[in-house]
């Protein structure tokens, strides 16, 4: 049949006796005949890896890209944030508003160019399980001149990493309580902070954009290990990479949010936000340099641009930022 042609375009998997292995993710599934892995999307059909639940759409919304937690990836733009349909246990990323469809890849494209946006960015879960259907998307957005953004929270593995590299423009890297080991061994699919780690430096590896957001989590609140997690990131991805601060549901004040951003600004980050803090200097980027304003934001809503191209309009040092 023609149109089941694309679902069984999958990579990234291999025969074995107790039926097929999927490649694309950590959990690498065995899959027996008719059994789905644990995304609830890559399906064992006639021996064959199939996405089961290929183009389905359950949350799709136009979005400022700074509510994607982007602050200096294509500002003040708007972006097509895409919800796949996974499991239950893949939605762990922030959400998106409802939505039931189904979507060839140009036609999500086609979707994107009607609302005029910049950029798409497949999040709300991860997107492991629809990976060949997130690489056709956006080989059809880059001929659209439309931008490509991944959010994750280090489910894919390396050789996927590789692939989808060519053809994605930047990343969002989510961390739970500023990768706690014990939080991630008890609640989080990837179980070690580490993989996370390494996920995000094979991604800055390929030149993809990396903005990483740390989510804050009750119960686990540690200005101490934010600031570690900051560090390493000055160590093995560079000051340049701008870290968000996320408070969740958290029922911090500013003094105690701002705690967090000086340790932050403290480890060597030239990029800390502490989004939808209501506090400008928190959300606002400054130039290292010189001290100049660079964006000014507020309640994650861009007021002015400064920037020169990507200098700075006092000393004219150049900023890791993406305009155009």
């Amino acid at each position: 049949m023609v149109e089941y042609r694309e679902e069984k375009e999958t990579i990234f998997w291999r025969k074995d006796r107790k039926g097929i292995k999927c490649k694309v993710c950590l959990f690498e599934c065995n899959i027996p005949e008719n059994g789905v892995g644990n995304c609830g999307v890559r399906e064992n059909k006639n021996n064959e890896l199939i996405i089961k639940e290929y183009g389905n759409v359950e949350g799709l919304e136009v979005n400022r890209i700074e509510e994607r937690n982007l602050f200096n990836f294509l500002p003040q733009t708007t972006t097509l944030a895409v919800k796949m349909k996974s499991s239950k246990e893949f939605q762990i990323l922030p959400g998106v508003k409802s939505f039931k469809g189904k979507f060839k890849p140009i036609e999500l494209v086609s979707y994107a160019k009607e609302n005029k946006v910049k950029s798409i960015v497949f999040t709300g879960s991860e997107f492991v399980g629809h990976y060949e259907y997130v690489v056709k998307v956006f080989r059809e957005a880059r001929r659209s001149n439309i931008k490509t953004i991944l959010a994750t929270t280090g489910l894919i593995n390396e050789d996927p990493i590789k692939k989808i590299s060519k053809y994605t423009h930047a990343l969002v890297a989510y961390f739970f309580a500023s990768g706690n080991e014990e939080y991630y061994k008890k609640n989080t699919l990837v179980k070690k902070v580490e993989r996370l780690y390494d996920v995000v430096r094979m991604f800055a590896k390929y030149r993809v954009f990396i903005e990483v957001a740390n989510i804050l989590v009750k119960n686990y609140e540690s200005v101490e290990e934010c600031r570690k997690l900051a560090e390493w990131i000055v160590a093995n991805l560079g000051a340049e990479i701008p870290f968000h601060i996320l408070k969740g549901d958290l029922r911090l004040n500013l003094t105690q949010l701002k705690e967090y951003y000086t340790a932050c600004k403290e480890a060597g980050l030239r990029y800390v936000y502490v989004d939808n803090s209501k506090d400008s200097l928190m959300e606002s980027s400054y130039c290292h340099n010189c001290g100049a304003l660079l964006v000014e934001r507020m309640s994650s809503r861009v007021k002015s641009i400064n920037l020169i191209n990507d200098r700075c309009p006092s000393c004219g040092i150049r900023h890791n930022f993406v305009l155009e």
